[in-house]
């Protein structure tokens, strides 16, 4: 319930940056969107283990979900499947989708583990975490 939700989320947040750049030009490249590819949206939830990625990448193939992850970045592209045909409206990137946001905290990057379902691909990054900190007394 909450992928088809977060879908339609998406598709909405899409045609609002269409609108946007009908008036403002290409202002949100900045935010990470290339040009020709569409906006992939994401909800990042922070936990005191780790912090979760939700993308929503509608109508993405698994196999063509491109995700890698640094120190402090999550960077995620998918590849369009479009179908043969005469489109009477095209709203979806005939390209794909893709995004790169810096994370608020170092994680673990050999320890991210990533799953994709109902469109949403969702990200399990594991927090950096300083092990036995020792209190030290000021003299």
């Amino acid at each position: 319930m909450i992928g088809k939700a977060a879908v339609e989320a998406a598709r909405m947040s899409n045609q609002a940056s269409q609108a946007a750049k009908k008036i403002l030009g290409d202002v949100t490249s900045e935010m990470g969107e290339a040009r020709g590819h569409d906006y992939a949206a994401i909800d990042l939830l922070d936990t005191d283990e780790e912090l979760i990625a939700l993308v929503a990448l509608p109508g993405a193939a698994k196999d063509k979900i491109d995700l890698r992850i640094t120190e402090d970045s999550l960077y995620v592209e998918t590849k369009a499947n479009p179908l043969a045909g005469k489109y009477l409206r095209r709203e979806m990137s005939p390209i794909g989708q893709k995004r790169e946001i810096k994370l608020p905290a170092e994680i673990k990057p050999e320890q991210v583990k990533a799953s994709f379902k109902d469109g949403i691909l969702e990200v399990h990054l594991p927090k950096l975490v300083v092990i036995n900190a020792q209190r030290v007394q000021v003299d």
